[in-house]
């Protein structure tokens, strides 16, 4: 018997010693990421810095050589990772691997501004070959890429993994009349749309804010033509701690709907179509923290004047049939 308590008790000591080991390497792996994401923030506002410091003309070449360079930043954890292939450790060493990479691309952008020096030679990691194969690719056009009116074109020029760099072009010249990497600071692009007006002198771009701490994090910015010029207007929402569907809910939401309810991870607030030129729906929903599924969802109504401004007109909660609907 007490052999058969002791067998009992050392598996129960296993497992328990298995537990704490995974949620210490869940933890160890939360961190890593959190690591990477603060590197990688650091390194967008360098950029930009430098990117603001160079004339027109010399622009174009450090974006180029940037581009590459997140190519095969991208691709290196990979390989880094590839010894500890399905262990639970994995993940902290990609993202080690990848952080390590991020803060030596901070030091030599800095040392660019520190020496005067605006480019600088690709880094070994820009010459990789999975950075030159992925450089110069373009995904395939959307079906609304191109602007009702034709004279205007959305593109997204891949240089890495599931990244491109947004753009809208001159369609009869192809010269770029719109760059997103400067408008919204290098938005995550791969998964970015853009919706046109009717009259094709407005626009909306849905995309991914840059380094946003959660993948399933997007917002909206609309563009209005001015002459030939395209000119960002002022958001509808603000991009701060405070979820957007928290600053909905302070006038637009119904007064028996708590937005707190709705998982912060998985804030989308994007525009679902044009009613006409200067009416735009938008599309926000609300996925339970704890259950994780979509619990309710809203549709609202936005008015713009002709200098740009808008105006929320109206709001709609979806129905439960609307709801599934959508789930499908």
């Amino acid at each position: 018997m007490y052999f058969v308590i002791i067998r009992v008790v050392g598996v129960s000591l296993l497992l328990s010693s298995a537990l704490v080991h995974a949620q210490t390497q869940a933890a160890m792996n939360a961190q890593a990421r959190a690591d990477f994401q603060r590197a990688d923030g650091e390194l967008n506002k360098t950029y930009q810095i430098v990117l603001a410091k160079l004339p027109i003309a010399e622009k174009q070449k450090l974006k180029e050589a940037q581009r590459a360079w997140v190519a095969s930043r991208d691709a290196d954890p990979v390989r880094a990772a590839k010894d500890a292939e399905g262990a639970s450790m994995a993940p902290s060493i990609r993202y080690e691997t990848i952080t390590d990479l991020t803060r030596k691309r901070i030091t030599e952008l800095k040392a660019m501004i520190d020496k005067g020096t605006m480019i600088s030679p690709p880094t070994q990691a820009a010459q990789s070959p999975n950075a030159q194969a992925s450089s110069g690719s373009k995904s395939e056009p959307a079906p609304d890429s191109f602007s009702p009116d034709k004279e205007w074109e959305y593109t997204c020029e891949e240089y890495g993994i599931g990244q491109c760099a947004p753009e809208i072009v001159n369609a009869t010249t192809s010269d770029i009349v719109l760059d997103f990497d400067e408008e919204v600071h290098g938005p995550e692009a791969s998964a970015a749309r853009v919706v046109w007006a009717p009259n094709s002198k407005r626009f909306a771009f849905n995309y991914s804010p840059p380094h946003a701490h959660y993948a399933q994090y997007a917002t909206v910015a609309f563009y209005q033509l001015e002459g030939d010029k395209w000119l960002q207007l002022a958001a509808p929402l603000s991009l701060v701690d405070e979820s957007q569907l928290l600053q909905l809910g302070k006038k637009h939401l119904l007064k028996d709907f708590n937005p707190r309810r709705c998982a912060a991870e998985r804030d989308v607030v994007k525009l679902r179509n044009w009613i006409d030129a200067n009416t735009a729906i938008l599309y926000a929903p609300c996925y339970g923290r704890t259950s994780n599924e979509l619990e309710a969802a809203f549709l609202f109504t936005l008015k713009f004047d002709p200098s740009g401004k808008c105006k929320f007109v109206e709001t709609h909660q979806m129905s439960k049939k609307e709801l599934e609907e959508e789930e499908k």
